[in-house]
């Protein structure tokens, strides 16, 4: 089954060639997960498989060494404990031509059962759906029966589908995560954010209290709750930055076969689930730099966009 998962890695969601210098980007942590998929590139006589020191977060840069093999490559496999999808050398690399596959914080198990072996085109096509529904809106409100109550502008944010699949050049992906994203205008969102579902870090994962934030001009500006809430702020202080308290991406989870598992492209894929990402936002249209981007998940949102029903207690409306 290990296999199986791989080879969905190697075809449907990046669709390589035997001609093609593929490159799996590892370290200690995942070195079992990126071994196993380089295994399973049979017949692939132009792969390498690079292991580095590990990073300290989502969005942190791997070394230069890995930074120019990175921009040497047709396919990338990103398979780090922390994401390199959010690192200038990944958007390097991509502007190059590379196809960038993120498979940050797997592990074997997700090569065996879970969102890797969903149907990707029928729910890329709901995902099509609902990038469509959220072109030239203006405002966003994000509900939930716990008490969310979240508003920001999203004009002129172009919708981000992400489909889980890198099949031409200069593109990235994050199977099993299938999801579409838009983004906060800076200094708009307002509000609060009850937390249940997870925030995938190592010091987290799937929320057993929930988490309050309340959220002003755009930045979390308390957080409120028992020791998991202590652990959040403690992660977003470290970093002595106050643009790790931007709310920038919202992202509607779409993939059915995914399940709340503490793992970030499990979680952040998970259907009836809605993300928001604190942090660096570039990557979905925004304006704000920053060493880390990280992940936190609700779940059963009600979501309305210019007063048009996107979500209902988690379900799409289309």
């Amino acid at each position: 089954m290990i296999y199986d998962g791989a080879k969905i890695l190697l075809t449907t969601c990046s669709n390589s060639k035997k001609d093609e210098k593929l490159l799996f980007v590892t370290d200690p942590t995942s070195y079992e997960v990126a071994r196993a998929l380089y295994d399973a590139a049979e017949g692939f006589s132009r792969k390498s498989l690079i292991l580095m020191e590990e990073t300290k977060m989502h969005g942190d840069d791997p070394n230069d060494v890995v930074a120019v093999a990175m921009k040497e490559a047709d396919v990338i496999f990103g398979a780090t404990n922390f994401s390199l999808f959010h690192s200038k050398a990944r958007r390097e690399a991509v502007k190059n031509g590379a196809r960038f596959v993120n498979m940050a914080d797997y592990n074997l198990e997700m090569l065996q059962k879970g969102g890797l072996f969903a149907d990707f085109i029928k729910i890329g096509e709901t995902c099509t759906k609902v990038a469509e529904k959220l072109k030239d809106k203006k405002e966003c409100i994000i509900t939930t029966e716990k008490g969310t109550y979240f508003t920001c502008s999203i004009e002129n944010r172009a919708p981000n589908p992400q489909y889980g699949r890198s099949l031409e050049a200069n593109t990235s992906s994050s199977p099993p995560d299938i999801e579409c994203a838009t983004c906060a205008v800076e200094n708009t969102a307002n509000g609060k954010i009850i937390v249940d579902g997870s925030i995938p870090h190592p010091k987290l994962g799937v929320i057993k209290e929930d988490i309050t934030l309340i959220v002003k001009k755009g930045k979390i500006t308390k957080i409120l709750g028992g020791e998991e809430a202590e652990i959040l702020k403690d992660i977003l202080e470290e970093y002595n930055d106050p643009n790790t308290y931007n709310i920038g991406e919202i992202g509607i989870g779409l993939n059915s076969e995914c399940k709340l598992i503490g793992r970030m492209l499990e979680d952040e894929g998970c259907a009836e689930t809605l993300h928001f990402g604190a942090g660096d936002n570039l990557g979905f249209g925004g304006i704000v730099a920053c060493p880390m981007h990280l992940d936190i998940i609700i779940k059963k949102p009600t979501m309305k966009v210019d007063g048009e029903l996107i979500l209902e207690k988690g379900k799409v409306i289309l």
